[in-house]
């Protein structure tokens, strides 16, 4: 199990998106792959920094774009 901080905080879809530079509905096509899922709260959904951190560091370079830590 992935160990989380303190400080790990939830993303909305426009952050996750702009970290990963692609629009947001790239995002969303990519849950139908292994892209990590959202946290649901009512309505809204969020993805843990800590688990999108952790698919940047397993995702081969290229497969969604170029995305990487700025």
């Amino acid at each position: 199990m992935q160990e989380r901080s303190a400080e790990d905080r939830f993303l909305t879809v426009k952050e996750v998106a702009e970290r990963l530079h692609v629009c947001r509905a790239s995002i969303y096509l990519w849950l139908r792959h292994d892209f990590p899922q959202p946290w649901k709260f009512g309505k809204s959904s969020r993805w843990r920094e800590s688990e999108l951190e952790e698919w940047i560091r397993k995702c081969p370079k290229g497969v969604y774009g170029e995305h990487g830590k700025d």
